[in-house]
């Protein structure tokens, strides 16, 4: 896995792979559900899907600003997902997602890329930096919490357990 330094007509790129052993069109369907989104960038930002191609963000930023974009997603290739945002956007940004046989029948390698805008460009990136904000962090986070959805069912958690027991006191 490995960061994408090029330069696009975006400011920033993040690139990360893994290997899921589960069929193609499997992980395809799994990242189109509507609550799929919401679900592997929870540590980056509230997704709310508008409908199956679609979805509204929204990320905090520190000193509590607070971010929305609208995306669109393009499913026209069977191998490959884009998305884009929508006019307006606070941070514009753009995705792919493509899906390759991974070597020896072992299911199949994800690569995701990510490229964004922060705002306001120079500011925006020292900002990212000075609170550790860091896109490939954020990309490859959601990788794994996706692979662990695909593979598990679920995104594990340390968050506290409503049924853990409370002061170590037995009742």
């Amino acid at each position: 896995m490995d960061a994408d330094a090029s330069e696009t007509t975006l400011d920033a790129a993040a690139r990360a792979a893994v290997t899921i052993g589960r069929p193609a069109e499997d992980l395809r369907a799994l990242w189109l559900r509507p609550d799929t989104q919401s679900r592997i960038w929870a540590h980056f930002a509230e997704v709310t899907a508008s409908d199956a191609r679609s979805a509204e963000w929204l990320a905090y930023g520190p000193a509590g600003g607070e971010y929305r974009w609208q995306t669109k997603t393009d499913d026209s290739r069977p191998d490959e997902l884009r998305w884009s945002t929508l006019d307006g956007a606070d941070v514009a940004n753009a995705g792919s997602l493509t899906f390759l046989p991974a070597p020896g029948d072992r299911g199949t390698e994800l690569h995701l890329d990510v490229r964004f805008d922060p705002p306001a460009r120079a500011l925006g990136k020292a900002v990212s930096k000075l609170f550790h904000i860091v896109p490939r962090e954020i990309v490859l986070k959601a990788l794994y919490r996706f692979r662990a959805l695909a593979l598990t069912g679920e995104i594990p958690t340390t968050d506290p357990q409503p049924a853990a027991r409370n002061g170590g006191t037995d009742s």
